[in-house]
């Protein structure tokens, strides 16, 4: 099989001779001959021939195709009318025989754009020529199809095709296998038609043969990203439905191995994808999906290390998602440009088909999609009916080494979430933004401090992906991103040179709060270090503590996402949604200036200090619902805390720190010196943040910090008790004694 040309149908026999199947073995025997009226009979048998074995291998078999058809438009009445419009899209904007190099115009006299031409190569509205020809019952799109396939084998051949090095590819990896994908799909489909002549489907199998001959050639070694699993996914399902080939075996192997090292190298041990997104996590589910689907119907061979991977990835996508069972916006999600949140629910009932576990079943959609519905057996589909679903047993969790980091009430859909972003993808940093230390949050239904989704090809990509579209906190306005440039096709995709590196110091989720703590080396080269320190205090609100620290002074900032009001400015800003649902932004250190901006109605508040050489925003992130429970910036309680500016005094306590909140016996203290609770006192060594919880005769003191934190008993000895970061220690009052 070569890659560098398209066979013609003469060259389609040569490479199958050898086959053995007595079917099979007549088409050619009858070619051999010679002859007009015999090559006609071999053509009419080879097709036959593969027409068969179509509906034994591929996802679904296009003799049952009427039915299947029948059933799908019951299921999505809509599609009937969809088809057609998205089909007509592409038809409207290129002839049936296309120009497949730049420059050129299209059919509505516009040149062709970098990523136009990309979307061209991948033929996503093949599928829809499908399916409409059986709507309409237009024979038209039979013919266009099959003459755009006939144009570009024939602008293979001739070398006028978009060349890898000129960075926008027609046969790259993730375009090839795109268009193979869909090609495939519409060459099965149109099997069920007598208007599909066998000349047509041996021009299929012609041009699938070369595809995979031009994958296998072209991907000997492995590369990091997606753009290599969908090639590999398409040779493999190229391999699996067509084994009469004798280089189909090689083909199979060589794409299960290197689909076996993405999942090995690309999955993180947690389960997410490395390139840190969710559009890019689903889009690997996919293939690996359709390859295992294809390999289970034809008993071709599996790794087992495929089966625990991809369980993880679901697994992953669980972790993360928002109590109403979406998902967040994580980097480069693309699905639909500034969305708050991604809808996984397909995926997770691709999980449950594979699996058949509950725990995968909660977050499932109720039904298959109409994307999903062509690659499910009929007895998959019966058995989505009764989908059973377990509410997960996990509250607040972490993908460590994939840095997502989740604070979480509970799963019902008005309880409080937030996620906190550390990583950068070593490998392929490509998708990444600048909110590296940033925090998302969701109470009440809604995303409260939310993300926002791009989309490559439009001019505010790199705003959206850098800082100022985010949950951070920054120096001098110095965005995280850093040195940002398109790629070398021109599409409009880009990316940042340099991203901050974050350390995670602090992890720790507990029944009553959690506590994280990071560091981010973004601001090296101005002298400036910081830390990011994230509070929750279970069911009520979170405490977000953001220091600088520099030799010279800096301005700092501190930016936070939504539609907000600012009457009680600078102390206090105040986003309100749908059913009086709302967050408040309380600042407990003095702001210089508040100031509102905003880009294509995604708006925000940013918080700027006096120049200054330290500083620490001390934030209480506040969400509520109902006009009664929103905070009064004169008012010092927070719900059910109370809250004081400096020391705190009762009959049995005093406490010396910079900010107190009290509940009960409860206390939230920030840069605290000193604790005397019924004549027990300890002295801090440095001021620190601490958690006190009094309970009968004991004092438990929580450390919320990263450091060591020394205290010194009060009496004679003075003895001093080490607790480490993030620690805990008793104070017995009866025995005087610390443990």
């Amino acid at each position: 099989m070569p890659a560098d040309k398209v066979l013609t149908e003469q060259e389609l026999f040569k490479v199958l001779q050898g086959a053995t199947d007595p079917a099979l073995a007549q088409a050619l025997q009858l070619h051999q001959k010679g002859g007009k009226k015999n090559r006609e009979k071999a053509v009419q048998q080879l097709a036959a021939y593969f027409r068969q074995k179509a509906a034994e291998r591929y996802y679904f078999n296009w003799q049952h195709f009427e039915e299947r058809l029948s059933d799908y438009l019951a299921r999505f009445p809509e599609q009937a009318a969809a088809h057609p419009v998205n089909a007509a899209s592409h038809m409207d904007l290129y002839p049936a025989k296309t120009v497949w190099k730049l420059p050129f115009k299209n059919l509505k006299g516009e040149d062709v754009s970098a990523y136009a031409v990309r979307h061209l190569s991948r033929q996503h509205k093949a599928p829809d020529m499908a399916l409409s020809h059986y709507i309409t019952g237009n024979e038209k799109y039979i013919n266009y199809f099959t003459e755009q396939v006939a144009s570009l084998n024939a602008a293979f051949n001739a070398g006028k095709v978009e060349t890898l090095e000129d960075g926008n590819g027609t046969y790259e990896a993730f375009r090839g296998g795109n268009r193979m994908l869909n090609w495939l799909f519409a060459h099965h489909a149109f099997l069920a038609s007598e208007h599909y002549s066998d000349e047509e489907q041996l021009l299929l199998i012609r041009t699938f043969l070369q595809h995979a001959a031009f994958l296998y050639r072209d991907n000997q070694q492995f590369k990091y990203g997606n753009h290599q699993t969908k090639g590999m996914t398409a040779l493999a399902m190229i391999a699996m439905l067509y084994p009469e080939v004798e280089e189909s075996k090689v083909w199979y192997a060589h794409a299960m191995k290197l689909l076996g090292e993405h999942l090995a190298k690309e999955i993180n041990p947690d389960g997410f994808q490395f390139e840190r997104t969710v559009h890019y996590h689903i889009g690997d589910i996919d293939n690996y999906f359709m390859v295992y689907q294809l390999a289970q119907r034809n008993n071709m061979p599996v790794d087992a290390a495929w089966s625990e991977s991809l369980q993880w990835m679901f697994t992953a996508l669980s972790a993360i998602a928002f109590p109403n069972k979406n998902a967040p916006v994580l980097q480069d999600d693309t699905d639909e440009p500034w969305a708050t949140q991604n809808e996984i629910g397909e995926a997770m009932l691709l999980g449950y088909l594979l699996f058949d576990d509950p725990a995968y079943g909660y977050f499932a959609s109720d039904a298959i999609s109409s994307t999903y519905y062509w690659l499910t057996s009929r007895e998959q589909l019966k058995s989505l009916q009764n989908i059973e679903r377990q509410k997960p047993a996990f509250t607040s969790t972490a993908l460590p080494e994939t840095g997502y980091y989740v604070m979480r009430e509970g799963w019902n859909p008005n309880d409080m979430y937030m996620i906190i972003s550390t990583g950068v993808s070593k490998q392929k940093p490509d998708h990444q933004h600048g909110d590296i230390l940033g925090v998302q949050a969701y109470a009440f239904g809604v995303p409260l401090l939310p993300n926002y989704q791009v989309r490559y090809s439009l001019p505010d990509l790199e705003l959206f992906k850098n800082s100022w579209v985010k949950n951070v906190a920054l120096a001098d306005s110095i965005p995280q991103g850093q040195q940002y440039a398109g790629n070398s096709g021109g599409s409009g995709f880009g990316k940042f040179a340099v991203l901050p590196k974050a350390t995670v110091q602090v992890w720790q989720p507990s029944e009553k709060h959690d506590l994280f703590i990071g560091t981010h080396n973004g601001y090296d080269k101005q002298q400036i270090s910081y830390t990011r320190k994230v509070i929750y205090l279970k069911d009520d609100f979170w405490i977000v503590k953001d220091s600088f620290q520099s030799p010279t002074e800096h301005r700092y900032q501190q930016v936070w996402q939504g539609n907000y009001s600012l009457e009680d400015a600078p102390v206090l800003a105040r986003a309100n949604f749908g059913d009086a649902t709302g967050l408040d932004i309380l600042q407990l250190e003095p702001i210089e200036r508040t100031t509102l901006g905003g880009n294509n109605g995604k708006n925000r508040v940013v918080y700027q200090t006096k120049p200054a050489k330290d500083y620490t925003f001390l934030t209480v992130l506040r969400p509520y619902k109902g006009f009664s429970n929103r905070i009064e910036a004169t008012a010092k309680e927070l719900g059910d805390w109370q809250l004081f500016a400096s020391n705190y005094t009762s009959k049995t306590t005093s406490i010396k720190a910079a900010h107190v909140l009290a509940r009960g016996e409860e206390f939230l203290l920030f840069s605290c010196q000193s604790i005397n609770i019924v004549g027990q006192i300890l002295t801090l060594d440095t001021p620190q943040d601490l958690k006190l919880n009094v309970e009968g005769g004991t004092l438990q003191i929580s450390s919320l910090s990263a450091d060591e934190v020394i205290l010194t008993a009060s009496g004679k000895a003075q003895k001093k008790y080490t607790l480490p970061p993030a620690g805990t220690l008793k104070v017995d009052f009866a025995t005087a004694s610390v443990r």
